[in-house]
């Protein structure tokens, strides 16, 4: 079936002094300049109609037809376009908190920039334009996503966060905005917007927006089943949130060991990445599990990061600020300190930038080594150290100081570590140097494999070399 919608309008909401989209990237709790990097960051409306779908056995079927929509997005594109890589990074922005946060631009913002990518984030979820509102109800007073069902029915509870949902409005409208942004960007419109022909689109999303990419994926772009919509995407990069969602809010998700939960005959490339922490308590995902593929029309990879949780540390400095969330009637802080430092950010952009590779020259990332080993009761098995076994290994869990957890006082997907004692950290590292050598090696390694940067190789390198290792006191040294 040719898919014929379109965005229809596309309407820029300029910055004042005293309107400023959510998300501007110079008001997060770290601020970034994103003028002395020379990009431009901008916020546009766009409207059009969207499909509602259901589900019916393993393929969608539209269930209400051409609803009208508006939505947001943000964009931040170089200054000088003749620095452009040619390719648009698309964010599913994350709506778990009942606000926008953007996971995936937290990890990948140093080479989105370095690279001359432009970043796109897209609002996925209708509880977060109430949340918009509430922030800036006269800048925002446009988007709508009003349901079109004139009676509709119960919302399922089963919906992550079904909190979040009204009868007024409905979830499902967001398929048909995610494809028809997708195409704007890919054709001569979206071309004169950022001011250069886009060559290639890529859309990314974390945890529940990663479970939407998924369904995305899963449901709309599989070659064997038919679809209502050709999505214009060229890869996908999900971290964690392997299980699916319902297509509209008045339906189930598909149970966790559904056949249609494990990604398969995607046309472009799949890379998924998932944390320990995922394994028992978030979505199933050791039901999800399949090996890598190769072959066009299922290019698939699979990485189980060693003894990292779900939250990552730099998603917590780059959250909404204090401003913003104070007009939310909420409040914000620094990660705590005991926040696990694994680099996992490094790995993410790599991956984007092995994702492009795979869809322009069919250059194949590398294969993780192995899956997380599981114990009888389908927990991540420990090593010696009180890291996993298996899986993605980091460098710092190869080379351990400290063992790795799942889990704070305030937080159970949160990351954080326990340094190993002094007496320990001579035992496995006589010397300074021969700590240092040792984290030379593991990440040469990575780097490699093409896992990691030679710029975040080089990043590691000075941060072991600058650890008291085996010494925590610098005095004793």
């Amino acid at each position: 079936m040719a898919y014929s919608l379109r965005i229809e309008s596309m309407k820029h909401i300029p910055r004042t002094e005293h309107s400023i989209p959510w998300n501007a990237a110079d008001r997060q709790l770290v601020p970034i300049d994103l003028d002395r990097y020379g990009y431009d960051e901008e916020e546009y409306f766009f409207s059009g109609k969207a499909n509602v779908y259901t589900l019916n056995g393993d393929h969608a079927e539209i269930k209400s037809e051409a609803a009208p929509y508006t939505n947001r997005f943000l964009i931040r594109k170089p200054k000088d376009m003749k620095k452009f890589s040619g390719k648009v990074v698309m964010e599913l922005i994350n709506p778990t908190n009942g606000w926008d946060v953007v996971p995936m631009w937290c990890q990948i913002w140093p080479s989105i920039l370095q690279d001359g990518d432009i970043y796109v984030g897209i609002t996925i979820r209708e509880g977060c334009i109430a949340s918009l509102k509430k922030y800036d109800p006269e800048r925002y007073a446009e988007l709508d996503w009003t349901n079109p069902n004139k009676e509709p029915g119960e919302i399922s509870k089963k919906i992550l966060m079904w909190q979040h949902c009204s009868k007024e409005t409905e979830y499902g409208l967001f398929w048909d905005m995610l494809t028809q942004l997708g195409y704007f960007f890919k054709e001569k419109e979206g071309a004169e917007l950022v001011g250069a022909p886009v060559e290639k689109v890529y859309a990314i999303g974390c945890s529940q927006s990663g479970m939407y990419l998924s369904t995305y994926f899963n449901v709309f772009h599989e070659t064997d089943r038919p679809s209502p919509i050709d999505p214009p995407f060229d890869g996908y990069l999900s971290y964690t949130g392997s299980m699916m969602v319902p297509l509209n809010q008045e339906e189930d998700p598909p149970e966790a060991t559904d056949p249609i939960q494990v990604t398969k005959n995607c046309p472009v490339p799949v890379i998924r990445i998932m944390s320990q922490w995922d394994f028992r308590d978030f979505a199933g995902h050791i039901s999800h599990r399949r090996p890598d593929g190769d072959e066009i029309g299922d290019r698939f990879r699979l990485y189980e990061i060693a003894s990292h949780a779900h939250n990552t540390f730099v998603g917590g400095l780059y959250r909404p600020g204090r401003e913003e969330m104070k007009a939310l009637g909420q409040k914000t802080q620094f990660p705590a300190t005991d926040f696990s430092p694994l680099p996992l950010d490094a790995v993410m952009r790599q991956a984007v930038r092995n994702l492009d590779m795979w869809s322009r020259q069919n250059i194949a990332p590398p294969h993780a080594p192995a899956f997380i080993e599981t114990d009888e009761n389908g927990y991540a098995a420990l090593d010696e150290n009180g890291n996993c076994k298996g899986g993605l290994r980091l460098p710092q869990i190869d080379v351990p100081v400290a063992a790795y957890h799942s889990g704070t006082k305030t937080n159970d997907q949160d990351s954080c570590y326990v340094p190993f004692s002094t007496e320990k950290l001579k035992e496995l590292y006589p010397t300074h140097e021969d700590y240092v050598l040792k984290m030379f090696i593991a990440i040469d390694k990575m780097l490699e494999q093409n896992f990691i940067s030679v710029q975040d190789a080089d990043q590691m390198k000075m941060r072991a070399v600058m650890a008291p290792i085996p010494e925590l006191d610098h005095n004793a040294l």
